[in-house]
């Protein structure tokens, strides 16, 4: 297969409950300065819900997101998550759907 296979996920959200997520890097490997993140929330349609972006360091990816925002989230929804790195080179890293547990 030619191109970039993202890596398909479910994204649990609860209720009440803060989204806390981090994605760390395997050992040996890094994340190049400059690099964001931002998880983007879609409805069936395609129309963004939410764009949460991540802090990022060389070693993980990091989402804090408190409920009040999370909570807004309706079901069916998807979601992607991309990388844009500094030398202009975008992918979209995992992809899914949401889940929603009350």
């Amino acid at each position: 297969m030619l191109g970039n296979e993202p890596i398909t996920e479910t994204l649990l959200l609860v209720n009440g409950q803060d989204f806390v997520h981090q994605i760390v890097v395997p050992e040996g490997n890094f994340i190049p300065v400059g690099t964001t993140c931002t998880l983007v929330i879609y409805d069936p349609a395609g129309t963004i819900l939410a764009t949460w972006t991540a802090t990022v360091t060389t070693a993980w990816v990091e989402w804090l997101i408190h409920s009040e925002m999370s909570d807004t989230i309706t079901i069916p929804a998807h979601f992607r998550i991309y990388v844009h790195f500094a030398d202009g080179k975008d992918y979209c890293w995992y992809r899914g759907q949401v889940a929603r547990q009350d």
